[in-house]
This record gives structure tokens, C-alpha cells and sequence, in this order.
């Protein structure tokens, strides 16, 4: 129970300190603030869009802040550090609601101004906004006006996850304008959005065979046998004789022996002997003429 209530006391001690801050920094663009507890003090982190008006000048105001929070709060060894929104303040609610805020303030009709803040903060990359007026707007009467773009969570845990809400005022002379603005940010992640990758299955590369090509074999040159008339005593009788055996060339007369050729009709052993005496002489003269040629 001890716990619980002391939750209780941090929890209102932060409200009580950023309903302090809005009011003290007003024109400043309040964006949020974070309270840490550190060993040597808190640490009181303030998100603001102009952060110049709250230092002040030679840190005067930050100084008058820090010792505000300090007695008024009773919080130990205060610590302020102001953050700049940059590019980011467009896409924060509490700032862009008291902008619209400002806006009104100056006069600006409010539907200018309510379709005006959606614009900016869709053309920021936000998933969806809603903006709410209500008030006086433009009769005695009270009445809500809404301008939505894009997707919009209104309640449930999701809601809580990936809604970022601002509110703000704006006094007119009909009376005070309530502003509330809803931001779903654009890295919110909602529950029925499904990522899917495909697979990519590995691709099979066809063998490529190589079909060998056949050598082409040159044909030899053979010598006719007509040439065997070259040897002394050969004449043409028998190489009518050689030509009946069906014999065409010198390099096949030279493959056979003695015993073949005196198997040849009409060749005796004399004329037998002298062709396979002269025969090899015949082939290689022959080869030295053609090399020559």
C-alpha cells in the first residue's frame, strides 16, 4: 500500500511540474518532458520547438525554472536540458496543438486553420492525424468540428501504443476553444499489418554439355603407282599387272612382303626382289619432291 501511494505522489508531482512547465514557457513550443532520477540529482528533460525563449538570455530563465522546481516541487538538485524538435515538431501532437492554438489566436478562421495543421502534418510522413476544435466556433452555441486524414486508432491498448495526443487552448473573445490533436507516427507498427518474405528458391543451372567434334583426319597422300616404273627394270607390263591386283599406290605396295608380291600374277621372284629392294628408295624421293614443291 506504502508503494502504491507513492506511485501516486510521483505521478502527480510530474503532472503538477509539466502543468507548471506549459504555462511558464508558453510560446516556447512544449513538446513533452521526462523526468529521471539520477545518482546525482534529476534530470529534467524538456522537448520544445524554439529553445532559445526558454534559456533566455545568459540562461536567466532556465536558471529561474531550475529554482521553481526546486522550492515549489521539492525535487532534489534539479537539472534541466532543453531538446530541440528540429524536423520532428511536425510530427509531435502536443506541439502542432498549441500551433493551431497560436493560429487561432491571431485570427485565423478556423477551418483555414484546422485543414492547414493536417496538411503539414500528413506531408511530415504520419500514417494518419485527426484534429478536433470545440467551442464557440462561430455562434453562441457550442460545437465540435473534426478534420481526419489517414488511418486512426480512437481506443483500445492499440490506441495507447501508436496515438501520440496534444491539447491546448485558445482564448477568443466568444469564449475559450478547446484544440486536441491526434498523431498515429510513422513508424507505428499495428496489429494487422503482416511483413512476408518470399522465398527465393535457388535456380537450377542446366548442365551445358560439350559435345566433342570429331577430329577430322586428313587423308594421306599417297604416291600413284604409276610412279614404280621409275625403278630400272620395271616397265609398264607389269604395272598393268600391279594394276589388275588392284594395287593403287607405292606405300601400299611397300606394306607387302616378298611372298605377296610373287603372289601376284605374272610378278616372278626377279622382279619380286627388285621392288621391295627399290621400293623404300621410290617413297622417300618421292616425299623430298613434294616437301620441295
Amino acid at each position: 500500500m506504502a508503494n502504491e501511494r507513492k506511485f501516486i505522489r510521483e505521478n502527480a508531482k510530474r503532472s503538477l511540474i509539466k502543468k507548471f512547465l506549459v504555462k511558464e514557457i508558453e510560446g516556447a513550443g512544449f513538446g513533452g518532458m521526462n523526468i529521471q532520477r539520477t545518482p546525482i540529482g534529476t534530470r529534467v528533460n524538456i522537448l520544445v520547438e524554439r529553445p532559445g525563449m526558454v534559456i533566455g538570455k545568459s540562461g536567466a530563465k532556465i536558471k529561474e525554472l531550475t529554482d521553481s522546481i526546486r522550492t515549489k516541487f521539492n525535487v532534489d538538485n534539479p537539472q534541466i536540458e532543453i531538446q530541440e524538435a528540429g524536423s520532428s515538431a511536425s510530427l509531435n501532437a502536443q506541439i502542432m496543438a498549441e500551433k493551431l492554438a497560436e493560429a487561432l489566436e491571431r485570427g485565423w478562421h478556423f477551418r483555414r486553420a484546422g485543414h492547414s495543421t493536417v496538411r503539414r502534418i500528413m506531408q511530415s510522413g504520419a500514417k494518419g492525424c485527426q484534429v478536433i476544435l470545440a467551442g464557440k466556433l462561430t455562434g453562441e452555441r457550442h460545437r465540435t468540428e473534426k478534420f481526419t486524414e489517414g488511418h486512426v486508432k480512437y481506443c483500445g491498448e492499440t490506441a495507447k501504443e501508436v496515438m501520440d495526443i496534444g491539447l491546448a487552448t485558445a482564448k477568443l473573445k466568444p469564449g475559450v476553444l478547446g484544440v486536441k490533436v491526434r498523431i498515429m507516427r510513422p513508424d507505428a507498427k499495428l496489429p494487422d499489418e503482416i511483413t512476408y518474405k518470399i522465398a527465393v528458391k535457388d535456380e537450377v543451372k542446366p548442365e551445358v554439355k560439350i559435345e566433342a567434334k570429331p577430329v577430322e583426319m586428313k587423308p594421306e597422300k599417297k604416291t600413284e603407282i604409276s610412279n614404280i616404273t621409275k625403278i630400272p627394270g620395271i616397265g609398264p607390263s607389269v604395272l598393268k599387272k600391279l594394276e589388275k591386283a588392284k594395287i593403287t599406290s607405292l606405300e601400299e605396295l611397300y606394306t607387302m612382303n616378298l611372298d605377296d608380291l610373287i603372289a601376284i600374277d605374272g610378278i616372278g621372284n626377279k622382279t619380286a626382289e627388285l621392288i621391295v629392294k627399290n621400293i623404300r628408295k621410290l617413297l622417300e624421293e618421292g616425299t623430298e619432291n613434294g616437301s620441295q614443291s
